[in-house]
């Protein structure tokens, strides 16, 4: 009898516990590129078609890769030492978009990169401007990185991200070269090419999350837990006074 028991309870808590609402994400990505910079995708993302009470939080991604390319510097000045960054940059547009981006992504630019630095001799009379070869030029070939950044939308604007429609993320994509030299240098490039991702992540949403169990259920649970602590120990009390099992 009592293990009758115990295995309704048992059944009982397994049906309750999955009848309790899930927490998942909702993730969506779209890409862009390759192609040479400067560009501005436009990626267009559906809204969460849910309540806004299901949501605990929206993050986006954006990733950047730089691939090839060139850059080249030419010393005018007397011998110098300069350092070489490059690669591609992106940021969201934040006047473009349809909808309220975090203003990290817009402020705060995306760079994947190579550096290098270079002894470059003294300007060899070779002109104005970039002119290769010679002891005062130097060349950057461009490689393959990925830089990654993320941030959170603020709960004041997820309204904008939730219905049965899109809406479009805008980015602006770029050539990256900073070069930092004491002497006076010219630099120029052949543009890597650019490609990535961005990912729009609904936290929480996914099955009903965010939302809290019913009370009934709550209710329920907590007496059918209260009833086996209950049986355990009434249990174990007869089997200390000698109590036969059945």
């Amino acid at each position: 009898m009592q293990r009758i028991k115990y295995a309704i309870v048992l059944g009982l808590l397994t049906f309750l516990l999955s009848a309790l609402p899930a927490r998942a994400d909702i993730i969506q990505t779209q890409t862009f590129g390759p192609f040479f910079p400067p560009q501005t995708p436009v990626l267009a993302f559906n809204q969460y078609n849910g309540n806004i009470g299901d949501i605990t939080g929206i993050v986006i991604d954006l990733s950047i890769t730089t691939t090839g390319g060139l850059a080249e510097v030419d010393n005018e000045s007397g011998a110098t030492t300069a350092t070489v960054s490059f690669g591609t940059q992106a940021a969201l547009n934040y006047f473009s978009s349809t909808v309220t981006v975090p203003l990290e992504l817009v402020l705060n630019v995306t760079k994947a990169y190579v550096s290098q630095t270079f002894n470059l001799g003294a300007d060899d009379g070779d002109g104005i401007g970039v002119q290769s070869g010679g002891a005062d030029y130097g060349v950057l070939a461009g490689g393959t990185v990925s830089s990654l950044s993320s941030a959170n939308v603020s709960s004041g604007v997820w309204a904008q991200y939730v219905g049965a429609g899109t809406y479009n993320i805008v980015l602006d994509a770029s050539t990256y070269l900073n070069v930092s030299a004491s002497g006076s240098v010219s630099q120029g490039s052949s543009p890597p090419t650019a490609s990535g991702y961005v990912t729009v992540t609904y936290q929480g949403a996914g099955g009903g999350g965010g939302s809290a169990p019913e009370p009934a259920s709550l209710v329920l649970l907590s007496s059918s837990l209260g009833g086996l602590a209950f049986w355990r120990y009434s249990r174990k009390r007869k089997k200390g006074r000698g109590s036969p099992e059945a």
